[in-house]
Protein backbone atom coordinates (compact mmCIF):
# COMPACT_ATOMS: atom_id res chain seq x y z
CA UNK A 1 0.00 0.00 0.00
CA UNK A 2 1.23 3.47 -0.87
CA UNK A 3 0.38 6.86 0.83
CA UNK A 4 -0.84 8.27 -2.62
CA UNK A 5 -3.22 5.05 -2.86
CA UNK A 6 -4.74 6.34 -0.08
CA UNK A 7 -5.23 9.57 -1.24
CA UNK A 8 -6.55 8.48 -3.89
CA UNK A 9 -8.95 6.15 -2.32
CA UNK A 10 -9.98 9.13 0.52
CA UNK A 11 -10.48 11.96 -2.88
CA UNK A 12 -13.09 9.17 -4.51
CA UNK A 13 -14.50 8.38 -1.69
CA UNK A 14 -15.52 12.22 -0.68
CA UNK A 15 -16.19 13.34 -5.02
CA UNK A 16 -18.70 10.18 -5.67
CA UNK A 17 -16.56 9.99 -8.65
CA UNK A 18 -13.77 9.00 -10.70
CA UNK A 19 -13.62 11.43 -13.07
CA UNK A 20 -14.29 14.19 -10.55
CA UNK A 21 -11.76 12.55 -8.44
CA UNK A 22 -9.11 12.59 -11.47
CA UNK A 23 -10.11 15.90 -12.31
CA UNK A 24 -8.95 17.12 -8.39
CA UNK A 25 -6.04 15.02 -8.16
CA UNK A 26 -5.06 15.97 -11.91
CA UNK A 27 -4.79 12.50 -12.85
CA UNK A 28 -5.73 10.66 -15.72
CA UNK A 29 -9.21 8.69 -14.82
CA UNK A 30 -7.11 5.03 -16.52
CA UNK A 31 -4.56 5.51 -14.12
CA UNK A 32 -7.17 6.51 -10.80
CA UNK A 33 -9.10 3.39 -11.72
CA UNK A 34 -5.79 1.43 -11.85
CA UNK A 35 -4.58 2.79 -8.58
CA UNK A 36 -7.64 1.78 -6.76
CA UNK A 37 -8.21 -1.56 -8.43
CA UNK A 38 -4.42 -2.41 -7.12
CA UNK A 39 -5.25 -1.38 -3.54
CA UNK A 40 -8.76 -3.61 -3.65
CA UNK A 41 -6.43 -6.53 -5.15
CA UNK A 42 -3.32 -5.98 -2.67
CA UNK A 43 -6.20 -5.65 0.04
CA UNK A 44 -8.22 -8.59 -0.83
CA UNK A 45 -11.60 -6.59 -0.47
CA UNK A 46 -13.73 -4.45 -2.72
CA UNK A 47 -13.76 -0.91 -1.79
CA UNK A 48 -16.28 0.71 -3.97
CA UNK A 49 -19.60 -0.51 -5.86
CA UNK A 50 -19.35 1.18 -9.19
CA UNK A 51 -22.28 2.34 -11.24
CA UNK A 52 -22.97 4.68 -14.07
CA UNK A 53 -23.87 7.08 -11.71
CA UNK A 54 -20.44 6.87 -9.74
CA UNK A 55 -18.95 4.82 -7.14
CA UNK A 56 -20.19 3.84 -3.16
CA UNK A 57 -18.48 2.58 -0.77
CA UNK A 58 -18.86 -1.05 0.26
CA UNK A 59 -18.98 -2.40 4.11
CA UNK A 60 -14.88 -2.71 3.31
CA UNK A 61 -14.41 0.44 2.02
CA UNK A 62 -15.96 2.13 5.31
CA UNK A 63 -14.18 0.50 7.46
CA UNK A 64 -10.90 1.45 5.51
Amino acid sequence: MQIHQLTYFVTVAEQGSINKAAEKLFVTQPNLSKAISNLENELKVRIFNRTNKGVVLTDEGKKL
